[in-house]
């Protein structure tokens, strides 16, 4: 991992993969903002694994790196991004396999948006 006080770059071979909250999931942590809540990992989905039903309490911002997925009714394939906030709940469900890269938003318990003053 390269830390250099503009930005960080977390190299392909120093990710450190874990077990997922899910089973047949893993999980690498890449990124966090103790102050705020915001978080960014990537989610390995292995084929056939499912993510149960669940919503969003803080903002999720998803690419899809590589696979196929089904989230309720909607496909995503590699290219496709989603964002979901609240009360959008889904589920997730992969016959193939995928790699989300996850960015999570601030804490709405702990944080508010302020709208920016013209």
């Amino acid at each position: 991992m390269s830390k250099d006080p503009k930005h960080l770059i977390v190299k392909k071979e120093d990710m450190v993969w874990e077990e997922g909250m899910y089973e047949n999931t893993e999980m690498s942590y890449l990124w966090e903002e103790p102050e705020t809540g915001r978080l960014i990992f990537l989610v390995k989905c292995h084929p056939g694994s499912s993510i149960p039903f669940h919503n969003h309490p803080r903002r999720e911002v998803a690419f899809l790196v590589e696979g196929e997925v089904r989230l309720n009714n909607d496909i995503m394939k590699a290219g496709d991004f989603l964002t979901a906030v609240g009360d959008e709940a889904h589920d997730v469900y992969t016959e193939t396999g995928c790699t989300f890269f996850i960015y999570i938003d601030y804490n709405t318990e702990k944080h508010t948006l302020t709208p920016i003053k013209n």
